[in-house]
């Protein structure tokens, strides 16, 4: 979107109008209409047009508060283009701004910013590629950095939610567990249903035993004794509620629930660290090879060539720079010349200590081996297995990428920049270790790229 030009018109009828050009002669701000009387009446003054991108144009008059002189000096110190108010002697005001520094007529510089045209050329047009190659690369990584945020969150959201999960039923099947203790354990609603009516069924019988009693007839004999027998059938009843009600008078209930009304403090702290989220920021190691026996370093310290001891494991270089714990670093060597030796083993390339204390240098190491038997093999300490059954032998000019995490103590493998995985998950944290070449063959070299 472009800037807007916020540049008004110097004539005061048009002072609310966005300015469109410039002339340098009057050194006034024109509109649209005023451009066209101007051209007019002053064909021969240089109209600027205003760029929306940029909000100051070149004029020719210096900018400082209180100078509008011409620009005909240049500031060798600060680059910058100065009029005769900024060289005074007197520094105030504004002026005398450029006293003190290496000051020339414009003219002056005139060859050698011609000189330095052409090379901030040369210099942008290499930058236009690089810049575009870096901002889609830049892009890439934003986009693989924003689905690793999304599936990270996933991640999170279904562990919770499983957590959740867990949580309500957990919940459930307590509510359930008290229910079933309330009905198995405790007196039921009834029993008080049957004892609120207990005073009226005396009243009841009092009043129709009293009655049966003053009032007893032979003549209705049998009558008589079933109305007894239902005055004692409703006692033994009222006595079996009144002894269930004395009986559930007589206990304590007591129901308490872990961890009663609040969290425990160990539930607290394990809710409140659940989780982590951990950056793992990976980063290119920057090392060259420290000078050693049986080999020679060029390319600054960049390359380096077997050139004595024979065919043998007997050649170790080991980086100047020693890999970072707790983070996870890469770094790549160019495989220049390999032979084929009748071994059949070509380059060791992985991490080590700094200094080797056995007779062979691989007994101490973690890395691959990039050619015996026509295939890549893993070593850890003096111990061979096949790496990730790669059975194509590698060849000139392969790059081997080496990853260690230090956090996790991961170590991964990546061939012409196609990952093989990790390759061993052993590597000790806290032990001081570099990155370690080991060749065999006399007149072998690798390149740190």
């Amino acid at each position: 979107m472009e800037m807007e030009n916020k540049k008004k018109c110097s004539n005061k009828k048009h002072s609310e109008i966005n300015a469109i050009s410039y002339c340098s002669e009057c050194n006034i701000y024109l509109c649209n209409k005023c451009l066209n009387i101007h051209i007019e009446y002053l064909e021969t003054h240089h109209i600027k047009t205003i760029d929306t991108n940029n909000q100051e144009i070149f004029t020719g008059l210096c900018q400082e508060k209180n100078h509008k002189n011409d620009l005909i000096f240049y500031c060798k110190n600060h680059n910058k283009l100065c009029c005769a108010a900024c060289l005074c002697k007197i520094k105030e005001n504004g002026n005398g701004l450029h006293h003190d520094c290496n000051v020339c007529k414009v003219k002056e510089i005139k060859e050698e910013k011609i000189n330095n045209l052409s090379e901030n050329i040369k210099y942008l047009e290499e930058s236009e590629k690089n810049i575009e190659e870096s901002i889609n690369k830049l892009k890439n990584i934003f986009e693989k950095m924003n689905e690793s945020k999304e599936d990270m969150k996933n991640k999170i959201a279904k562990i919770f939610t499983k957590l959740r999960n867990l949580i309500n039923e957990r919940e459930e099947q307590l509510l359930s567990e008290l229910d079933i203790i309330y009905e198995e354990s405790f007196f039921k609603e009834d029993i008080i249903k049957k004892g609120e009516k207990i005073p009226n069924q005396i009243k009841t019988l009092l009043e129709k035993g009293n009655l049966i009693n003053k009032e007893w007839d032979d003549n209705v004999l049998i009558e008589r004794i079933n109305d007894c027998i239902n005055i004692e059938n409703s006692i033994k009843n009222i006595l079996e509620i009144n002894e269930n009600i004395k009986n559930y008078n007589s206990k304590i209930f007591e129901i308490n629930f872990k961890p009663e009304d609040e969290l425990t403090p160990e539930i607290l702290e394990i809710v409140k660290n659940f989780g982590e989220i951990l950056f793992n920021e990976t980063f290119n190691l920057k090392f060259k090879f420290k000078p050693g026996k049986n080999y020679e370093i060029t390319k600054n310290g960049l390359l380096a060539t077997k050139n004595s001891g024979g065919n043998n494991f007997n050649c170790a270089i080991i980086g100047d720079k020693e890999i970072p714990k707790n983070k996870t670093s890469k770094w790549k060597i160019k495989m220049n010349k390999i032979k084929n030796p009748s071994f059949g083993g070509d380059v060791l390339i992985g991490i080590g200590p700094a200094k080797f204390k056995g007779k062979y240098f691989h007994h101490e190491c973690w890395c691959i081996l990039t050619g015996s038997q026509n295939k890549v093999e893993l070593i850890i300490k003096g111990k061979t297995s096949d790496y990730n059954n790669n059975n194509e032998k590698l060849k000139e000019g392969d790059i081997i990428e080496v990853i260690v995490d230090r956090r996790k103590g991961n170590l991964s493998f990546a061939v012409n920049d196609i990952n093989f995985g990790i390759a061993c998950s052993n590597i000790p944290k806290d032990e001081e270790l570099y990155p370690t070449i080991i060749l065999y063959e006399q007149g072998q070299n690798i390149e740190i790229v």
